[in-house]
This record gives structure tokens, C-alpha cells and sequence, in this order.
């Protein structure tokens, strides 16, 4: 179980640890927008990404979305540590003036309110509607404006909300942050498991949608077979043969004897064992029960 403690990222980075009371929108900003299509380039690169992203994810049933972890000592993760460490104690000043100044506070009030938000499937009206209503963010700047402002009862809430919304392995993670009573640890706390959670939103977005994007997979592999066939037909060929060996191999009877390894080579290699001259290199991506197949380029 992972102690939230760690270093755990609430984001990429430039998140709301690292850019005091601003929190980071996850959306694309209006320069990235008008980068893309400047650039045309760039955009069609950005969507053979995404379908080459997407292929993976439908013939691997296995992805998942990871946190990126640094390594212990690394330069990025002493500079990350030193960022975030710089910005708690930013809070705890701004929380401990006389009068409290409940600015920043707020910022990281409406984040949470969003990432909340963003854990909820359609159907969860009531709770989106509790949500709304309890992190109001009108009436808390008003209370904060009169010094009334309740961190430790909006984060009480927060930490139920989030108990609600968890997956059992963030259980744990959770009750642990129960534990915590100074306001400022409690809330780097939330955003830590808040992170984790909405990686578990996105791998369950991934395996809910994994039956489509693998007949999306199919159709990109088809599509990329066709436009490289479309340069060079003598593609067609290779596989033509490539599909000739591999049903004599299947149909042949095991071999035996002093042989059989050599026997049991790959149906693109030569007797001897090796590469034939000019061969195509075996394509990652095997059709299940057939030998690997011969790549669809040069």
C-alpha cells in the first residue's frame, strides 16, 4: 500500500504544489491550440500518437497507467521536493497570519472540488449535487472573508467524500489520512491520494473502453497494412510466402532426433538456422497460433 507520505505527484509537472494557489488547468492552453495548428506537422505527429496509443491499449489487456516515479536522489525529484516543501510552508504562513489569510486555502478547495468532481461516473447525480452544495465556492469565500472559514470540517467532509469514491486498495491510504490533524500536512495528504485516485479513474476509463479501442486496433493495423502496401505491393509477397511456410511448419509432423532445434527455427529462417539474405526482421505483434510474421515495411 503506498504510504501517503511518499513523494507521490498530484500531477505532471507544473501542478498546484508547484505554482502557488494556482492551480493548473488540464486542459490544453489557447498557445498550445494555436501551436497545433500552426503546425500541421505537429498535429498530424500528435495523432498517429494517439492512434498508435490507442492500438497498444486494445491489444494489450494488460496497460495500465502509471504515476511517474523519480529516482531516489535524482535532480528532478530534490527540485520537485523542494518546490512542494516550498509551497506547504507558503500555507501554513498564509493559514497561521493573524488574520488568516484563507486565499491560497481556497485555490486548493476548488482544485479538490474539480478532482472530486471528475471521479464521478454519469449516473451519480445525488453526489455531484452534494458535492456542488458543500464546496459552494461563493458562500466559503464569503466565510473566509469574515475569518469563518472551517478547513478542518471541509476537509472532514473531503475525506468522507473520498472514502466514498476510493478503491478498496486506497482504503488504507485514506484512513491513515484521518490521523492527521494539522490542517496544512491533511490537505498535501488529500492531494497525494487524490492523485493516486484519479489514476485509478483512468485505468478503469482504459479497461471500460478497451472492446473499442481494440476494433479500433484492428482497423489501424489494416489501414497501415494497406498504405504500405499501396508503396510497395512486393510486400504482398513476403507475406504470401511468409503465410506458405508458416501452414507447412503447423502441418508438419514434430520433428526428432539430434535435428529438432534446428528443425524448430522460425519459418522466415533459412536450413541452416539464419537469417535468409534481404529476409524481413519478425514483426512484434504475432497473430496468436501462427509463427511471427514478417514486418509490414522495409
Amino acid at each position: 500500500m503506498t504510504d501517503v507520505e511518499e513523494n507521490v505527484p498530484v500531477k505532471d509537472p507544473g501542478d498546484a504544489e508547484s505554482r502557488p494557489c494556482k492551480p493548473e488547468s488540464s486542459g490544453p492552453t489557447r498557445e498550445d491550440k494555436s501551436s497545433l495548428r500552426d503546425h500541421p506537422s505537429r498535429l498530424r505527429n500528435t495523432v498517429n500518437d494517439a492512434s498508435k496509443l490507442s492500438s497498444e491499449i486494445g491489444m494489450n489487456r494488460d496497460f495500465r497507467m502509471e504515476e511517474k516515479v523519480l529516482p531516489p536522489g535524482s535532480l528532478e525529484g530534490r527540485i520537485r521536493e523542494t518546490m512542494h516543501d516550498a509551497f506547504w510552508d507558503h500555507l501554513k504562513e498564509r493559514l497561521s497570519a493573524t488574520p488568516p489569510d484563507f486565499s491560497c486555502a481556497l485555490e486548493l478547495l476548488k482544485e479538490i472540488k474539480e478532482i472530486l468532481l471528475s471521479l464521478l461516473l454519469p449516473r451519480q447525480n445525488r453526489l455531484r449535487s452534494e458535492i456542488e452544495e458543500a464546496l459552494d465556492m461563493d458562500l466559503l469565500t464569503q466565510e473566509a472573508e469574515h475569518g469563518a472559514l472551517n478547513v478542518p470540517h471541509l476537509s472532514k467532509y473531503i475525506l468522507n467524500m473520498m472514502t466514498l469514491l476510493c478503491a478498496p486498495v486506497r482504503d488504507e491510504a485514506v484512513q491513515k489520512l484521518e490521523n492527521i490533524s494539522d490542517p496544512v500536512w491533511l490537505l498535501r495528504g488529500i492531494f497525494q491520494v487524490l492523485g493516486l485516485m484519479k489514476m485509478d479513474m483512468v485505468n478503469y476509463t482504459i479497461q471500460s473502453l478497451q472492446p473499442q479501442l481494440q476494433e479500433h486496433s484492428i482497423q489501424y493495423e489494416r489501414a497501415k497494412f494497406q498504405d504500405l502496401l499501396n508503396k510497395q505491393p512486393s510486400l504482398l509477397d513476403h507475406t504470401a510466402r511468409w503465410l506458405t511456410r508458416a501452414a507447412a511448419q503447423l502441418s508438419a509432423p514434430p520433428p526428432s532426433g539430434p535435428d529438432a532445434a534446428d528443425a524448430a527455427s522460425s519459418p522466415c529462417s533459412s536450413p541452416g538456422g539464419g537469417q535468409q539474405p534481404g529476409a524481413p526482421q519478425p514483426h512484434h505483434g504475432a497473430v496468436p497460433g501462427l509463427p511471427e510474421p514478417p514486418p509490414l515495411g522495409p
